[in-house]
């Protein structure tokens, strides 16, 4: 067990194994990863890690993987799709995607000349915060939250939400039983929403709205946090932002602005006291948009309408590009529609939503209170083994002096000239990434760069079989390799990577080759 423990340290898994009964780790390999999966299904579904280990079984087709996770057996008594997207919830809630994707948009679009501005418009308003706040009132913990302050919020938010979760089928289920009837206007669910989580938790916002003192220093308290703690992570990615906004910044007066256009191009009506808009009267597909609830409160919809003419008016933006996960697909359609109703079609056609997954293959590994600095903790770990490595560095002085024509005798080898080849395509391949703002094309291509690199590096072999080292470094092969560096670190820095022999330290001892044409 010793000498098992200490290999899979070496492989950064923690140690000793977790202990579950029936696992026989020195007699089955399998068992040694269906322990540690089981520690980790056990955590995100809260069940018992006995119940985890013997749901996960060996599948009867090894093409799907070496492992599967029974479902049922997980949790018995939920349905294996509520538990699967449970299971999937992950780092996303805090936008880490939507950050890592919008940075590199931002990157590619000042590599092409345009001026950005960028900025992190965050959900620091409306029925989730008032629902944080009831939360509050019943699970906070102000040395829970000294201890660890966003974790500590994430948690009260998760109980609350799961408290409420009961209100919430219930009045959906009788929006729907009316709604089998005939056409609903609401009535279905005042009373259910009167009363419980529903209420307090408007009661909450609507107070918060009108300037309530206990609501805003509460608010201001849980954004104050927040931003603190997604600045310094942006930092360690070396991501930056311009401007932290938010819903709580809009102002009142432009969202009363949207709605009088609004009204006056009855665009919207009112509907069981709520101001909504039908959305296949603008062309789009069947739907209602709310505009304003039953309680008077102001919906995303609303704020987003008046942040987009906050931001038209200060920035006088010739294109704003939200860079949100698809299931946010609907709402950024009735955006535009909106917009191109109220006969602003310039200002709807400058808006574009860049929408990815929200599905991760990270999902079944994390957590609800899962925190992505500690992926980063673990990488910066990794690293620090780097300056003890053995590492040659080579660096190449580039000039402006033309090669002879006998340098270019190296590069007519089949490797270095496909390695020509390949550098050429880099402006085509960064121009085609500027369309699709899809970061796989660089990273594919940075892929090849190296794939043929090693081609040009590799060792050959003498007649007598032995190992032939290119020991001679011609002008023309310098200045090839010289390209290579250029290319990788200008795809690299579109990604936000940073190459490794940036961050070592110099040696007094590293060969330095200077090139004078």
């Amino acid at each position: 067990m010793e000498a098992l423990e200490r290999s899979l340290g070496l492989l950064s898994l923690h140690v000793p194994i977790p202990d579950i009964e029936p696992a026989e780790v020195l007699a089955n390999p399998l068992d040694v990863w269906r322990t540690y999966l089981a520690q980790i299904l056990a955590e995100i579904a809260s069940c018992d890690i006995d119940v985890a280990y013997k749901s996960i079984q060996w599948p009867n087709n090894i093409s799907n993987g070496d492992l599967a996770v029974i479902l049922p057996k997980l949790r018995p008594g939920v349905k294996a799709d509520a538990l699967a997207f449970e299971l999937m919830e992950k780092v996303r809630r805090k936008h880490l995607r939507s950050t890592i994707s919008g940075a590199f948009i931002g990157r590619l679009y000042e590599s092409m000349g345009w001026e950005v501005t960028r900025i992190n418009y965050l959900g620091d308003w409306g029925k989730p915060i008032a629902l944080l706040y009831v939360g509050w009132a019943k699970y906070g913990s102000e040395e829970s939250y000294e201890v660890d302050p966003v974790g500590h919020l994430l948690e009260v938010y998760h109980k609350i939400e799961e408290d409420f979760k009961p209100e919430q089928a219930a009045s959906k289920q009788a929006r729907d039983d009316v709604a089998k009837e005939g056409v609903d206007k609401g009535e279905a669910q005042v009373e259910i929403e009167r009363r419980g989580i529903f209420s307090q938790r408007n009661e909450a916002f609507k107070k918060l709205e009108e300037g309530d003192e206990e609501l805003v220093a509460f608010w201001k308290r849980v954004r104050d946090v927040n931003v603190d703690d997604y600045t310094k992570f942006y930092e360690r990615l070396g991501v930056r932002f311009d401007e932290y906004s938010g819903e709580s910044q809009i102002s009142p007066a432009t969202m009363v602005e949207v709605e009088l256009m609004l009204k006056e191009k009855k665009i919207s009506e009112e509907s069981g006291g709520a101001w909504i808009i039908h959305m296949q009267n603008l062309g789009a597909k069947a739907g209602t948009a709310i505009i304003r609830d039953r309680s008077g409160s102001s919906t995303y919809l609303l704020r987003d309408l008046a942040a987009v003419l906050e931001r038209s008016r200060k920035y006088a933006f010739d294109r704003m590009i939200y860079v949100v996960a698809s299931d946010n697909s609907v709402h950024f359609t009735q955006l535009i529609k909106v917009f191109e109703a109220l006969d602003m079609k310039d200002l709807a056609a400058r808006l574009q939503h860049v929408k990815f997954s929200d599905v991760s293959k990270m999902g079944a590994a994390l957590g609800k209170q899962y925190k992505p600095q500690g992926i980063l903790d673990a990488c910066e770990e990794a690293m620090k083994s780097f300056p003890e490595a053995e590492f040659d560095r080579l660096t190449l002085m580039a000039t402006t002096a033309e090669l002879a024509d006998e340098d270019y005798d190296a590069l007519a080898d089949e490797d270095q000239s496909n390695m020509l080849r390949i550098l050429a395509q880099y402006p085509e391949v960064v121009n085609m990434t500027y369309h699709s703002l899809e970061p796989a094309g660089i990273v594919t291509y940075l892929a090849s760069v190296t794939e043929q690199l090693a081609e040009c590096l590799e060792q050959g072999e003498d007649n007598d079989g032995r190992n032939e080292q290119h020991e001679t470094l011609t002008s023309g092969l310098a200045a090839l390799y010289a390209a290579t560096a250029v290319v990788l670190e200008n795809g690299m820095k579109l990604l936000g990577l940073t190459p490794v022999s940036h961050l070592l330290p110099e040696r007094a001892d590293t060969p330095v080759m200077g090139l004078n044409g």
